[in-house]
């Protein structure tokens, strides 16, 4: 497991390409798209640097118009970033840095999303102006999806209002599910306190669709890095360092500083899917249905 320095060619950016859902299987039949809003050159340039899939929406700091509304056919916007700055910078202490995630067309069932934070944009009431907006945060926890969070009548800064709650919950949760040490001398398929059941990284293993050794790969070319993890038989993702994580979310805040969504950003090495993509086939390799869209 190495770090290489050297960052990886860029793709060519594709703004108008359409938004994949959380955990979409790149290998099958895609959806069918929705209509979005096309990213600004300048912004879609922006994704590649910061180690972002090119269907994430920038909301902060951004080029692009403040979203006031979500695009038809649309559940929500998964929460891949949020790094607002801390103590450790003084003169820029609460300052956003980067806030962004991608449209959702569907809401999955929260028992196979754990941690996944998601925001939901709807318009105050029928005869509210394009300029407000009410917001609701939701986060994935057990077999529901929790309300975290709610403001209404937000004008076009919310993502910066936002953006603090986001970082602040993203963070204690991967705190939370990586405070106790993993068991000496478990196994794949062992559920590890508490974890067998949700589709985390031990239902894959356990359902085949991982394997102990395989390599994962996150790009980081805004640093030229490009970091590598391997999949434990204990249902771990094991960085360079040697620390071991049950939640992909975990090495993503701590190899780059800020909470991230790392279902969205480990891929891996032999074919290129990411770990949501293989969560979403476990999801359907068990029945489990996406749940209609909130009637607004």
């Amino acid at each position: 497991m190495t770090t290489d320095t050297t960052s990886p060619t860029p793709p060519d950016p594709d703004p108008h390409a359409a938004v994949a859902g959380l955990g979409d299987d790149t290998a099958a039949t895609p959806p069918e798209p929705f209509p979005v809003t096309s990213q600004d050159d300048d912004e879609a340039t922006m994704l590649w640097p910061e180690g972002l899939p090119p269907d994430a929406v920038i909301l902060a700091p951004s080029v692009a118009a403040t979203p006031m509304r979500q695009p038809e056919n649309t559940w929500g916007l998964l929460v891949l970033a949020a790094d607002v700055l801390g103590a450790t910078d003084p003169d820029r202490e609460g300052e956003v840095a980067l806030f962004a995630g991608c449209w959702l067309p569907d809401r999955p069932q929260a028992a196979m999303c754990e941690g996944d934070l998601v925001l939901v944009l709807t318009a105050p009431d029928s005869e509210s102006p394009d300029d407000e907006v009410d917001v609701e945060m939701l986060l994935a926890h057990g077999n529901r999806w929790m309300r975290v969070g709610e403001w209404e009548g937000m004008d076009t800064r919310w993502p910066w209002t936002v953006a603090v709650t986001a970082a602040a919950i993203m963070e204690l949760h991967v705190e939370a599910t990586e405070a106790a040490p993993v068991p000496t001398g478990a196994t794949a398929g062992r559920p590890l306190r508490g974890w067998g059941g949700n589709g985390g990284l031990v239902d894959l293993l356990a359902a085949g669709l991982i394997h102990a050794g395989e390599e994962f790969v996150w790009d980081r070319p805004a640093r030229g890095a490009r970091h590598t993890a391997r999949i434990r038989s204990d249902g771990t993702l094991v960085i360079a360092d040697g620390r071991a994580y049950v939640n992909p979310s975990g090495p993503m805040t701590a190899l780059g500083d800020k909470p991230q969504n790392g279902w969205k950003a480990w891929k891996r090495t032999s074919d290129g899917r990411t770990l949501g993509d293989l969560r979403a086939e476990l999801r359907v390799s068990r029945g489990q249905t996406i749940q209609p869209r909130r009637r607004r």
